[in-house]
């Protein structure tokens, strides 16, 4: 009979237990954002030089069913620093998985479209997710200074990432949202959680 009472109760602690994370995961999220309050620069007068411009990948619009231009608008704004003299060097990271699918070459050949020479791009083909992006950045390209280009609600943590690990990074934000709705804003909590992990271990990708 107890042994019956106390499964009874196991859902009650599971639903408990997922509550909780998501409470810090929520809270996680608040902390990771206040990073991109601080180091995001909307005024590009005040952006410091850096050793190149870090553009964070996602899903190019029309692949794999992605149907906002999350990263059409990262490409724009990279394209913008370019033309006005705020950058000279930029490195694009993103995941490549097979021979069809390679979120570098994708960004390198539309910046190239957008008046940026391929001279000037640097790609790393494994930037599976943030932190790799981050990590590589320092540790495979040797920059210590970067200015990130994504939507803002991504840069916090990105900048988080960044500065925890060691680097000067500011932001400089895309129009439109990297978590646009409630499913897509529950996994932004969650991996800003993660990025406690991240900076804690410090796990090489």
């Amino acid at each position: 009979m107890r042994l019956r009472h106390a499964f009874a109760l196991i859902p009650g602690a599971f639903a408990l237990a997922i509550a909780a994370l998501l409470v810090l995961a929520s809270m996680a999220r608040g902390v990771t954002d206040a990073w991109g309050r601080a180091y995001v620069i909307d005024d590009r007068a005040r952006l410091p030089r850096v050793d190149a411009v870090l553009v964070l990948g996602t899903s190019p619009y029309g692949y794999r069913g992605q149907d906002q231009r999350t990263l059409s608008y990262r490409l724009d704004v990279a394209a913008g620093l370019w033309h006005g003299d705020f950058a000279d060097r930029f490195l694009v990271s993103g995941i490549r998985i097979g021979d069809d699918y390679d979120e570098a070459t994708i960004m390198r050949d539309e910046l190239v479209q957008r008046g940026v020479p391929a001279s000037a791009i640097e790609l790393d083909h494994e930037g599976n997710r943030t932190w790799d992006s981050i990590f590589r950045a320092r540790t495979v390209f040797g920059k210590r200074r970067l200015i990130i280009v994504s939507q803002r609600d991504h840069l916090g943590r990105a900048l988080f990432l960044a500065r925890h690990a060691g680097m000067k990074a500011w932001g400089v934000a895309a129009i439109g949202d990297t978590y646009a709705g409630f499913p897509d804003s529950i996994v932004g909590d969650l991996t800003s959680l993660h990025a406690y992990y991240d900076i804690t271990m410090k796990k090489a990708p």
